[in-house]
């Protein structure tokens, strides 16, 4: 999965073209459950993952995510899916808890 930051999550000046972030398979699952809110154990939990791994995986996009905190990682995950419910068919809300 890729992912390009929008403009109000960069920090500093950039002002060339946005980087898109490549996240694994299993980032880019704890990615797109992260907009749940859900704690590290929860996410261990639904995912069928240690909490270790979890915390693995997340500090993980953080830091490819240029030092996003949680929050900012988790609105980020609620933007994604909701641009993707817009594009699909469905029209559904992918982020439930």
């Amino acid at each position: 999965m890729s992912i390009t930051l929008p403009s109000r999550f960069e920090s500093g000046t950039a002002s060339g073209p946005r980087e898109e972030i490549q996240l694994t398979r299993q980032e880019s699952v704890v990615f797109m459950n992260l907009c749940t809110g859900s704690s590290n154990s929860e996410l261990a939990e639904q995912l069928s993952l240690s909490v270790g791994t979890v915390k693995f995986h997340v500090s993980n996009i953080r830091e490819k995510l240029g030092g996003l905190s949680r929050l900012q990682v988790c609105l980020l995950s609620a933007l994604t899916q909701a641009d993707s419910a817009e594009l699909s068919d469905d029209g559904g809300a992918a982020c439930r808890r």
